[in-house]
Order: structure tokens, then sequence, then C-alpha cells
């Protein structure tokens, strides 16, 4: 089989295929194997720049070579955007146009040629289109929708090429129903380049516990029940709460003890969704004074360590007054004490008041 010249619209979902190192991607071809039957063979893209050739590769045939030329490339340096509920998303579009050959782009009009710029969304089985625009032609597009605008334009305005453009697409204040697969699709006279980036919203949780910021237990008792919200996050998959219980005897974090559960999702008008998670700890011993229990919520909007909330355990008999608590009463017997000659005070004028008033009658 003789070498061939192929003209091919590539779409790529990363941006170092446009570097100056080589890029391989796995592939397979199907051919005619006879008889009516069909054989499947193993196959490699690379891409490269300049005309070296290419690097040997036992496991194909070099005979069934075929050489490559990228007219027009479109790529993406955000495959997977990650937004937070609310801001806005950039989605990272860039695309390259090179002539055949500058035979071909002499017979053009010098300049980049007109191009068209889609941006459609699918979600949940359904497909919309939010924008299109055709710079430098002068058809009717439908109107942006959800306030999206898409920065399409050329790069460079070199005669004969190569071009480079810029279809960034900007999405205002995003919510979970805006998340899915976008596709953007670059039309040039006759060619045509597509890519897909997946957006997701994120909302990281709230963390709370109560009661806070102490709990009480005599020796031999069980705390009360301990509720930790976890409030307004997106997506709703992906949580995981844990209970731990830090310091007491052995003076080291513990996964805690007692009876767990969860409660149902709550949702939100935004999106977001809340829970609670509850822990009943199991009764207390003298040694467990001063350790503290730990709501610790994993979500993929947080980082690995997570998210907390923690109490303290007092056990009733153990602990004295502290330094804040000396000083909490010393202010409250000096309020006290101002408050009460601030009232004597006020009891002697009226009474002084009164007897001046007696003394002018008479």
């Amino acid at each position: 089989m003789k070498r061939l010249s192929l003209l091919l619209a590539v779409a790529l979902g990363l941006a170092a295929t446009v570097s100056a190192r080589s890029a391989v991607i796995e592939c397979w071809f199907v051919e005619d194997a006879g008889g009516g039957k069909l054989a499947k063979k193993p196959a490699a893209l690379l891409l490269r720049q300049g005309a070296e050739s290419p690097p040997p590769r036992p496991d194909l045939a070099p005979e069934r070579y075929l050489k490559v030329h990228a007219v027009l490339t479109v790529f993406t340096h955000t495959p997977t955007p990650r937004i937070r509920m609310g801001q806005d998303a950039l989605l990272d579009l860039s695309f390259a146009y090179v002539p055949l050959t500058p035979k071909a782009a002499t017979s053009l009009v010098p300049g980049p040629p007109p191009f068209g710029l889609e941006w459609r969304r699918q979600h949940l089985g359904k497909g919309h289109l939010l924008l299109a625009v055709t710079p430098g032609l002068n058809g009717q597009v439908p109107a942006a929708q959800e306030g999206s605008v898409a920065f399409a334009a050329w790069d460079d305005d070199e005669p004969w090429g190569p071009w480079t453009g810029n279809g960034t697409f900007w999405l205002p204040a995003v919510q979970p129903s805006q998340e899915g697969t976008y596709l953007a699709t670059v039309h040039l006279p006759y060619l045509q380049g597509q890519i897909t980036l997946e957006l997701a919203v994120q909302k990281p949780p709230k963390v709370a516990l109560t009661p806070a910021p102490l709990v009480w237990a005599a020796p031999g008792e069980a705390p009360p029940e301990l509720l930790c919200l976890v409030s307004h996050f997106y997506p709703s998959q992906g949580l995981e709460v844990e209970w731990e219980l830090r310091g007491g005897p052995e003076g080291r974090f513990q996964k805690a003890e007692g009876q767990r559960w969860l409660s149902a999702l709550r949702h939100h008008s935004d999106g977001s969704v809340s829970l609670s998670a509850h822990l009943q700890p199991p009764p207390v011993t003298s040694e467990q004074h001063g350790a503290r229990y730990a709501c610790r919520v994993h979500h993929p909007s947080l980082p690995a360590l997570g998210r907390s909330a923690e109490v303290t355990l007092q056990v009733a008999g153990l602990s004295g007054p502290s330094l804040e608590d000396g000083i909490g009463l010393f202010l409250s017997a000096f309020l006290l004490l101002g408050l009460l000659k601030a009232l004597s005070w006020a009891a002697a004028y009226l009474l002084a008041t009164q007897n001046s008033t007696e003394k002018k009658t008479e």
C-alpha cells in the first residue's frame, strides 16, 4: 500500500498538541480482508511540526504510513472546567488554520477567511444552541441565550497565513442547570472542526455543629445528641461525613463511637442542597474530659482535608473556673455595682426634688 496524502480537520482537547513537541494518539483502522470480511488493525496518529520522517514503530507496518496535513485545528486549555455556583464561566477556545499549500493560499483573497462559530450545550439528553456568530459576514444569526458572549475573532491578519483565532465563550453567573457538555464548532469554507468541554458547577458546603462550643455530661452518662448541619452545597453526589474524637485518654484522633445517621436532602431554590448528620455519643468517662468531637465533611468542591467543626466535651465535676470565667464574673460584678449606684443616685435625686416641691407648697 502506497503512502497517501490526506486533508483532515482535526479537533483536539489538549493544547499540548500544538506545541513544538510531538504527540501520539493511538487509534485503529479497518481494511478489506477479502471474502467479504473486514480486518481491524492498530494505528497511531502522530501530531508534530516540521517535515522530518516519523519515528519507527515496530508494532506498525511502515508501508501503511499515511501522511496527514492538519488544516484546521480546534483546541482548548480547559477541557473540564470546574466553576463555583454563581460565578462567571470562561470556556477557552482557540483554533488555527494553515492553507494546504502556498499555491492554494495565493489563489484566495489576502487575509484570513471568514468563519462561523457555534456554542451548544447538551445536558440530560437535551441540546440547546446558546450562541452563533459569523464575524465578517452579514448573515442573520439567532440571538445569544442566557447572557452568553463569545470573543470570536482572528488573532492575526497575515496575508497568506497561517492564522490563529479565538472563540472563547463567556457565560455569566452559572447555575446547576447550566452544567453539562458544551460543543464548540468552527466553520470555515469547506471545513469544520468541533471540540467538547465538560462544564461542572460546584458549591462548597457550610459546616456547623451544635450544641457549641461546649457539651456537658456527667461520668457514666451520654452527652446530648450532636447535630452537624451541612448546608447549601452542590452537587449532592460525593459528600462524606466523618465523626472524630480528638484528644481523650489516648491523646490522638480516632473515629468517634456511637450511633450515627443522615437526614434526607433538602433542596433550595438556587439548586443547592443541605442535610444534617447526627451522632449520639456513648456514655463518657472522666478521662474524656476536654476531648473534642469533630464533624469532618468531604466534598468534590473542598480540599483533600475537607472542612470540619468541633465542640469540646466537659465532664461534670472535673472542670474548675477558668481565667475567662473569672474575668467574666469580675465584669458582671462591676456592671452590677455601677447599676446599683446609678439607681441610688436616681432615687436620691427624685427624693430631693419631691422635698423641694413640698417646701414651696407650704
